[in-house]
């Protein structure tokens, strides 16, 4: 800045004003030179340079016209210096203008840079002041907004801590309605099971009463077809005997005495399915295996009970002679 100031120092009001002065003077001067009379010239008739061949010069003139042209020679300096004076004066009150013009230009330019050093300064106060003031604004915003934050964060925990004190509260309510409802239905279902435990007691007294009574009649039952059934078995054991006997081939030379004991397997119908010898004597039981298997269906009761004791049967052979 400092040397762009001094590089320009020519466009200062004070360089201009003195520049001015300076071309007034220089032209002053020369048309001070150019209003300058020029000095008559005579030349006498015997003076050297003048060549006899030349013409005679002129009779001289009168005295009287020489103090005119001197006179008015005179008047005419004057008239020249008078305009000169006056020039002189008019440029010096011009010059004298214009140094009070440069000085009250140069008063103002200095009162208008005062002015705008002060202007500049209010400036950069009222920015200083602006920039504070904001910055204090934004500080404060800062602030605000940090509170605000701080507040919303308080209301949502404190409307989360509602939140939770109703939940806890509507939980509490419900626990506490489902204890309630747990202990009328566990007393309702105490209640039921006691009542079915009685009933079933009063069930399992009826069906124990009804048991014994049907296992009195089975058991009577059971002793009647039991009786019945030895009965039938040793009657059918009696027949199955019988026709064992009647297809067996017997020797008395060689039989008399001896006894076989064989075990024989029946079918429903009293067909023979197997026959097997257990113990004896070898030729009474060869003989008491030929009768069984001649026989090939032996006598069988159509009863079950009968036939459940007699499908396998295990006999004693035992030849008789007269």
């Amino acid at each position: 800045m400092k040397s762009e100031l001094q590089a320009k120092w020519w466009q200062k009001p004070l360089a201009k004003s003195v520049g001015l002065h300076l071309a007034l003077v220089l032209g002053l001067f020369i048309s001070t030179l150019s209003f300058w009379p020029k000095p008559t010239e005579i030349m006498l008739s015997g003076e050297a340079g003048l060549s006899a061949d030349a013409p005679p010069p002129p009779p001289p003139a009168p005295v009287e016209a020489v103090a005119i042209d001197k006179q008015a020679l005179e008047q005419r300096v004057a008239e020249i210096k008078k305009q000169q004076d006056d020039t002189r004066k008019a440029e010096e009150k011009r010059i004298r203008d214009l140094e009070r013009r440069a000085k009250e230009a140069e008063n103002s330019r200095t009162a208008e840079e005062a002015r705008l050093k002060r202007v500049a300064e209010e400036k950069r106060k009222a920015d200083a002041a602006v920039q504070a003031s904001r910055q204090a604004a934004a500080e404060a915003k800062k602030v605000q907004e940090a509170e605000a934050a701080k507040a919303r964060a308080a209301e949502q925990q404190r409307l989360a801590k509602e939140q939770e004190r109703k939940k806890a509260e509507e939980a509490a309510k419900a626990a506490e309605a489902k204890r309630k409802a747990e202990q009328a239905a566990l007393a309702k279902a105490q209640a039921e099971r006691e009542q079915k435990a009685r009933e079933e007691r009063e069930q399992a007294e009826r069906e124990r009463m009804i048991q014994e009574q049907l296992a009195a009649e089975a058991e009577a039952r059971r002793r009647a077809r039991s009786q019945q059934a030895v009965t039938e078995v040793q009657r059918y054991t009696a027949m199955i005997s019988d026709a064992i006997d009647r297809n067996l081939i017997k020797d008395e030379s060689t039989m008399r005495g001896r006894t076989c004991r064989v075990n024989i397997r029946l079918a429903t119908n009293g067909f023979v399915t197997s026959v097997n010898v257990i113990s004896g004597e070898r030729v009474v039981c060869d003989a008491a295996v030929r009768a069984v298997n001649r026989a090939g269906t032996l006598p069988m009761s159509a009863d079950p009970d009968v036939y459940n004791q007699l499908k396998d049967i295990t006999l004693t052979v035992a030849p008789e002679f007269r």
